[in-house]
């Protein structure tokens, strides 16, 4: 059943807010986890909102099925994500003192 058909007692959803050490490192987390948009057959609708120094990231879908899938798929890539902004900031900080 497609999200815009079911009624609104059927909709399931969840918030994440999820802090950074940085604005900065927010919106290149952002940038990065926004390409991916959800597949339409998934029928889940994806949400990326940034406040400052916290991604918000806000998902609706018709089936509790749908909406655990989709919050693991992202917590997948908001690791390699995460992942990926420490190392990059270890090599600044590494050529910063050696310099």
């Amino acid at each position: 059943m497609p999200l815009g058909n079911s009624s609104p007692e059927n909709k399931t959803e969840a918030t994440l807010k999820i802090p950074f050490e940085s604005a900065k490192h927010a919106e290149i987390a952002f940038r990065v986890l926004k390409v991916d948009q959800e597949p339409k057959r998934n029928f889940v609708k994806k949400e990326l909102t940034l406040n400052g120094s916290v991604l918000e990231v806000h998902l609706e879908a018709d089936q509790v099925k749908s909406l655990r899938t989709a919050i693991t798929s992202f917590f997948e890539n908001f690791l390699l994500c995460s992942e990926t902004l420490k190392a990059f900031d270890a090599g600044a900080l590494a050529s910063a003192n050696s310099a």
